[in-house]
């Protein structure tokens, strides 16, 4: 018997897409801009948690491991905005922003 002839349409999957604009021009978007928010908070954040005193200190090192881990996240992903990297990494980069957001705790939107 012969086997059936697969449909390429049902195994091929579209190529991700980059809905952001590369290089400096990321900074002119939302996206961009609250991406640099973020940075900017995430690091007074990690001043703030470093800085306090608090009576569990197993608590507060698990919320410095989140508030870094994002934070380095963060800067990653702009920088490879910033560069122009984005363009040669073939990943969907709008998975990428919602799975950062998921495991940060956090819903976020990808444009």
């Amino acid at each position: 018997m012969s086997e059936p002839a697969t449909n390429p349409a049902a195994t091929a999957f579209p190529a991700p897409t980059i809905s952001l604009p590369l290089g400096l021009q990321i900074l002119r978007t939302y996206s961009g801009a609250l991406i640099c928010l973020e940075i900017i908070f995430g690091g007074l954040v990690w001043i703030l948690v470093a800085s306090s005193n608090v009576p569990v200190p197993l608590l507060q090192g698990w919320v410095m491991f989140v508030s870094l881990t994002m934070f380095f996240c963060s800067t990653v992903y702009l920088l490879l905005f910033l560069l122009g990297l984005a363009d040669r990494i073939n990943t969907d980069w709008n998975f990428m922003i919602q799975l950062r957001g998921g495991c940060s705790g956090r819903g976020e939107d990808a444009d």
